[in-house]
């Protein structure tokens, strides 16, 4: 387990006081949600190589209506891959995790959620990762209005990432990368500490958990060549960037490193963790 950690204690503490969760409660889709719904689906899009916007949208426009719910911070748009996967998300923390970044300009979150199943996976050896491996989301910084999930697998890190940049809490000092790389690190850390229900202990043992699955895609990564050319070739932002930042957290223990095939970004919760937040066990999404 690791030493005792004042990022931890702060982080547990956030997560024990975090906002209690809100009903989601049925609205419409309004002329201006649904105008940046045709523009983003519709247009080329260099992150989602999966096309899960553009299929989700021409099936929602051939007759699959979306599940839309709202509560005072946010408006979720969800284009579900089917109408039982709204058993997969986790509602009551995803109420949270939106309340957690509530702006002060007091705007609401406008989310996009189009649940594509398809699952991340490594790439071959010598092949280098792309988006359509390993992303999952995007927003615009400083925007509440277009925050994007097109991706069912990891979706609720996603969210806590994308609401980061939709909440202004971009390093705008940083270059690109060492930017992404800071917001995974921190999603990844908030994830985790929601996974803990704010106890300490248990929120040591589970970054533990979480340092060697990001270790253990890491060294995967480097073994198979499977990054791009240059010192912060893609996907470093979100793979050896973010680790970088844990170790200089003091959250990187000397664990080794386990066989791994997946490029889901945080380990796959328990069976446990799924009852705790109410989800189906066969869900991707928390």
């Amino acid at each position: 387990m690791l030493p005792s950690n004042p990022l931890l204690l702060a982080v547990a503490n956030l997560i024990q006081n975090a906002p209690k969760p809100i009903k989601w409660i049925p609205t419409t889709m309004t002329p201006a949600m649904e105008k940046i719904l045709t523009d983003e689906c519709l247009k080329e899009d260099p992150f989602d190589q999966i096309q899960s916007k553009r299929r989700n949208y021409e099936r929602m426009k051939a007759g699959q209506p979306p599940l839309i719910l709202k509560q005072p911070n946010a408006t979720l748009v969800a284009l579900l891959d089917h109408p039982s996967q709204a058993d997969e998300i986790p509602w009551t923390l995803w109420s949270q995790i939106v309340q957690l970044f509530k702006r002060s300009d007091g705007r609401s979150y406008t989310i996009y959620f189009c649940a594509d199943p398809t699952k991340r996976q490594m790439p071959r050896p010598g092949e280098v990762t792309r988006p359509f491996h390993i992303n999952g989301g995007y927003t615009y910084p400083c925007d509440p209005h277009c925050v994007f999930l097109f991706r069912a697998e990891d979706a609720t890190r996603v969210l806590i990432h994308e609401l980061m940049h939709a909440a202004c809490c971009d390093n705008t000092a940083l270059h690109l990368e060492q930017r992404e790389a800071e917001t995974e690190a921190w999603a990844e850390l908030l994830w985790t500490a929601f996974m803990s229900g704010g106890d300490l202990k248990t929120l040591k043992s589970l970054v533990k958990e979480q340092d060697v699955w990001s270790r253990s895609q890491n060294a995967r990564l480097l073994r198979d060549k499977n990054l791009a050319p240059g010192p912060m070739g893609f996907p470093w932002r979100y793979t050896i960037g973010k680790t970088e930042l844990w170790a200089k957290w003091g959250l990187v223990s000397d664990s080794p490193v386990e066989p791994i095939t997946s490029l889901r970004l945080t380990m796959p919760p328990t069976k446990a963790m799924k009852k705790i937040f109410g989800v189906k066990q066969s869900s991707t999404i928390l």
